[in-house]
Formats: structure tokens, C-alpha cells, sequence
């Protein structure tokens, strides 16, 4: 998969359809000023906790995993990953837990005076109950703590209506390109 962004070189499309790369889709990017930002608590029952020691982590990496399509042999490596960022210091991972079960995540990278919201899930059984965007608004939250002014994420097919709902605007678009399957 090739993301093809506005800060890609001009003609870089051209480029790729000519190697025989499709475009495949397009993925938004929003973007949202954190002082219009409105605190949203998800269902009742449901706690927002810092990630902290490697127990938490590996939690979070167990729970984000199925959402990302991360076949459990490879949940090792993942924690190995994230355990070993050299960006930790920038990064604030949420878990949301109802009745103690790790049951949504989010992380939220301060760089370049933006807090960028990543790794947005919900378990399956637990959609459409608000946790995704209570945990989205508790990483843009801490990103305000840490003195930035605006939050900017890629939005999937499914998050998009929610982070419109939560005030984000579309402010450029990635375009997808994948080659041929043979």
C-alpha cells in the first residue's frame, strides 16, 4: 500500500499508475482546535486509565490487535514494538476498561505542536456505546495538558461520522494505491 498525501511530490500519482499501482481508496485526515473540544464520558462503568508497566502495556497491545487484523503469533512482536518506541517520551497510550476488561485503546503523539490520535479501537462486542470517541477525547485532552493547541487524525470509513459529530474537520485526504494481485 502507497499513501500519497499533499506533502508527496507532485506527479507522484502519475508516477504509480504508470508503474500499474491502482488507486485503492482514500483516507481522510481531520483535524480539530482543542479548545472547542467537549468532554465525552462513554457508557457508565467505563474508566479511562493511563497506560503504565509492562503488564498495561501488553494489555493494550492484546486489546488493540484483532482491530488491526494482528494474528495472535505476532502479539509478541507487536509488544516488543511498542514496548521499544523511541517516541515514548511524546506518546500517551488510554485504555478503556469496563468491569476491568481492556476494552478500547488510543494513543495520542505530541509532535510538531500537534497531538496526533492514533490507534483508535473497540473491542466487537463493546461498538457504538461511545467508548471510541470517549477515548479519543481523553487523548486529545492530553495532548491540551501538554500545551498543544490542535488534534489531527486519519479517519477510518466508520470513525469519520464520529469524529464529525465531535467537531473534527477534513482538512486533506491520503490516497491509497496498491498493485495488482497476480
Amino acid at each position: 500500500m502507497w499513501w500519497v498525501g499533499p506533502d508527496s511530490a507532485p506527479g507522484v500519482t502519475d508516477v504509480l499508475a504508470e508503474q500499474g499501482l491502482a488507486k485503492v481508496g482514500e483516507i481522510p485526515v481531520m483535524a480539530i482546535v482543542l479548545d472547542r473540544l467537549a468532554d465525552l464520558d462513554g457508557p457508565a462503568g467505563l474508566k479511562i486509565e493511563t497506560v503504565e508497566g509492562a503488564e498495561a502495556l501488553a494489555e493494550w497491545v492484546h486489546a488493540y490487535s484483532p482491530s488491526f487484523g494482528v494474528d495472535p503469533h505476532l502479539w509478541d512482536d507487536s509488544l516488543r514494538i511498542e514496548a521499544g518506541r523511541p517516541d515514548a517520551a511524546r506518546i500517551v497510550r488510554l485504555a478503556g476498561r469496563l468491569d476491568g476488561e481492556v476494552v478500547g485503546t488510543a494513543l495520542m503523539l505530541a509532535a510538531h505542536g500537534v497531538a496526533g490520535i492514533y490507534v483508535v479501537t473497540t473491542a466487537d462486542a463493546h461498538r457504538r456505546q461511545g467508548i471510541g470517541a470517549a477515548l479519543t477525547s481523553a487523548a486529545l485532552r492530553a495532548g491540551q495538558e501538554r500545551g498543544l493547541r490542535v488534534g489531527t487524525l486519519q479517519a477510518s470509513e466508520a470513525g469519520e461520522p464520529v469524529y464529525r459529530r465531535m467537531g473534527f474537520q477534513t482538512v486533506a485526504k491520503y490516497q491509497l494505491f496498491q498493485l495488482p494481485t497476480r
